[in-house]
């Protein structure tokens, strides 16, 4: 469907909003241990909680903007030819968040005709709220961050993901390889969030090999707003994606040790 590019910070006012508005359910199951769960496979669990936190996202989005299309995890995808697509991951970080562990999160973003506009990310439990739309920077909670300035893969210390397979094949080379050259590695279980801490310098780079797009998609536009670079290669599941993301300067170093991403 076509039709005449919005303005970026309305669209992003409207993807905090949706966040927001998820986030107050997510937070009282989490604090009540109240998760319900739907399906346990050997490595991933599916909550009531994160079809409730997409309804309420997807609701709030159609209101405003009826027009756009939508990939969400657990919604599938609907209307992608359209010039405005939103991405959206109700609840990253579900393992956790089932265990009663405070690392999870509400992902969102937003594209225009293709590219990457519009990313929140919001940290319920620390009430933290990562934001960037295009040309326009990157904040959190609305001061500025920009991405850290480690120039030496062994002063660095990166994010590695094992998405919901056990740590082999791909996996487990990129956490040999990378655990051989770099200060430390951390593995935090949700990817949008060691994303966002690759955006305000908490994290060197962030590495992953198995995930998918609505993992990456609002973290990308953020790293890119806060100074860094990030790639995301087609994986041959639909929307499937291996990513790297890192300051300018580990960037290069970073795809030199892992020729097979």
């Amino acid at each position: 469907m076509m039709n005449s590019m919005p303005n970026f910070d309305d669209v992003l006012v409207l993807a905090v909003n949706a966040a927001h508005s998820a986030s107050s359910g997510l937070r009282e199951t989490w604090m009540n241990s109240n998760a319900r769960v739907l399906k346990r496979t050997k490595h991933d669990v599916k909550l009531s909680a994160d079809i409730n936190s997409e309804k309420i996202i997807t609701e709030t989005i159609i209101k405003q903007r009826p027009q756009d299309g939508i990939i969400a995890e657990e919604g599938g995808e609907s209307q992608i030819d359209n010039d405005g697509v939103w991405i959206i991951d109700p609840l990253d970080g579900t393992v956790n968040f089932s265990h009663g562990h405070p690392h999870f999160c509400v992902s969102i973003a937003w594209l225009w005709k293709g590219k990457i506009s519009v990313g929140v990310i919001y940290d319920v439990v620390r009430d933290e709220l990562f934001t960037a739309a295009r040309g326009r920077g990157a904040t959190l909670n609305g001061q500025k961050i920009s991405v850290a300035k480690t120039v030496d893969l062994g002063q660095s210390m990166i994010g590695v993901g094992f998405g919901q397979s056990t740590p082999q094949g791909e996996g487990r080379n990129n956490f040999n390889t990378l655990g051989a050259e770099v200060q430390k590695l951390r593995i935090s279980g949700s990817a949008a969030l060691d994303l966002a801490y690759v955006a305000c310098g908490r994290l060197d780079a962030y590495v992953e090999s198995s995930v998918f797009v609505w993992d990456l998609a609002a973290g990308s536009i953020i790293i890119e707003e806060a100074g860094g670079k990030t790639c995301m290669w087609h994986k041959e599941r639909p929307f499937g994606r291996s990513c790297v993301a890192a300051n300018k300067d580990l960037f290069d170093k970073i795809i030199n040790l892992l020729p097979n991403m």
